[in-house]
């Protein structure tokens, strides 16, 4: 493959819809390593298990249930601290995919959000069922 530079390239990047290419970036995450994984996930099956629900009541959270489950798996995948996970989250939009969370132009800048979020799990931690879960999964 031939390297260019930045300059010579003619494409042109549409920044008024964040929507357009949607379809497009999710398949190719899905073609990645991290994608991959994601797909291999029984992430209902999960959430049913940490019996994570919305919030109704109080401000909205950031994550899903399954983006929190998602956080963690990432936490664990990139090998890196809680701020540098937040960090990366904001610049890596296959990490959003991961997370379930499309931040457009936001920036999320607590990164004790990720503790927080593994408190919160780890208050209802089944581990037999998880395993249970996972095994009738992958085999």
């Amino acid at each position: 493959m031939k390297l260019q530079r930045i300059s010579e390239l003619q494409h042109e990047f549409s920044f008024l819809n964040p929507t357009e290419n949607f379809n497009l970036y999710f398949s190719k995450f899905l073609d990645s390593d991290l994608g991959k994984i994601y797909t291999a996930i029984p992430w209902d099956a999960l959430v049913s298990i940490f019996n994570i629900k919305e919030s109704i009541k109080g401000t909205k959270n950031y994550f899903s249930p399954q983006g929190k489950l998602g956080l963690m798996f990432l936490k664990h995948y990139a090998c890196c601290s809680d701020k540098r996970l937040i960090e990366q989250l904001n610049a890596n939009i296959d990490y959003q995919f991961f997370c379930d969370i499309h931040l457009k132009y936001k920036r999320l800048s607590n990164y004790k959000i990720v503790s927080q979020i593994r408190c919160e799990l780890a208050g209802d931690l089944k581990v037999e069922a998880i395993e249970k879960v996972l095994y009738a999964h992958w085999s």
